[in-house]
This record gives C-alpha cells, sequence and structure tokens, in this order.
C-alpha cells in the first residue's frame, strides 16, 4: 500500500511540474522527443550573470514542490484512488474464486478415492487383502529426481571416466 502511495505522489508531481514548468515537462518525455520539445520551449536567451557563481540544478524541482496544485488535476487524481469498499469487494471475489478452486480439487481427489475403492472391490477375494495394506517400501536410491533442466546425455559415463584417470 505505501509503495502505491509513492506513485500515486510521484505521478501527482510529474503531472504538476509539466503542467507548471514547462522545462520540467521536457525532462519527462521518451527520450527521443526530450530534445525537440527542450528546443520548443528554450530559446536562445542572454546570459544573465549572477553573483552565486552558477544556477541552480534544482531550482524547477523546487519550483515544482512550492507551486500550487491545480485543483481539478488533483481532484481527478484523488477520484482516481480505490475507495475501501471497492478494495472489500474485490477481496471477496478472491476469495471466492479460491475457495471454488480449493471445492474443485478437493472433489476431484474425493472422486479418485471412490474410483480407487471401487476398483479395489471389483478384484477377487484374495488380492483384496493385499490392495488394501499401503506399500511402505522405501523408494530405490537410484531413483530419477526431476529437475529444471534436461539431462544431459552420457553424464553418468562422463563421471565414471574421469574417476577412473
Amino acid at each position: 500500500a505505501i509503495l502505491w502511495e509513492y506513485f500515486g505522489m510521484a505521478r501527482h508531481i510529474m503531472l504538476l511540474a509539466s503542467r507548471r514548468c514547462p522545462p520540467f515537462a521536457a525532462a519527462l518525455r521518451p527520450a527521443g522527443t526530450r530534445a525537440l520539445a527542450f528546443k520548443a520551449t528554450h530559446k536562445r536567451q542572454p546570459k544573465k550573470e549572477e553573483s552565486s557563481g552558477g544556477r541552480d540544478p534544482y531550482a524547477t524541482l523546487k519550483a515544482a514542490i512550492i507551486a500550487e496544485p491545480d485543483p481539478e488535476l488533483s481532484t481527478a487524481i484523488m477520484a482516481e484512488k480505490e475507495t475501501a469498499a471497492a478494495r472489500r469487494e474485490r477481496r471477496a471475489e478472491y476469495s471466492r474464486q479460491a475457495i471454488t478452486e480449493v471445492k474443485r480439487v478437493m472433489g476431484h481427489l474425493s472422486r479418485l478415492i471412490k474410483l480407487r475403492q471401487a476398483a479395489i472391490e471389483a478384484l477377487p477375494e484374495e488380492l483384496q487383502e493385499a490392495a488394501r495394506k499401503p506399500d511402505l517400501t522405501p523408494a530405490p536410491i537410484q531413483r530419477r529426481i526431476f529437475t529444471d533442466t534436461a539431462p544431459i546425455p552420457d553424464y553418468q559415463a562422463k563421471l565414471l571416466r574421469r574417476g577412473e584417470d
């Protein structure tokens, strides 16, 4: 929430600065159009001699911060902000969708269990007893483990050859 407020405030400052300070607006444009906009807003003016020794590089930003906000722009930005009721409604909709998905998955698992029980019932009596016992044998040590990358061809052979050297 804080991050969204920060971006909203930064957008607000940029919009205000683009209306109040044309040079700052030119700095916000994409790189290809920046030079053209800068040339269009700045005409050659004679240099003023300042006693302070140079111009303030942050003067445009200071002017944008100090400037009075545009009332119609401020109300437009505030209207974009989401109300608490809309947030509650969006969360409730997400919750409904999540519960629907959980119920779908659990229903599928229940159907699979019923099918397994029906398959066991279809077996002859002597095999039903063995089918109902859980298989507790440990997994083989040399089992294939799935990874994110495809297996390297002949990797085990290369390891064995490296160990022989």
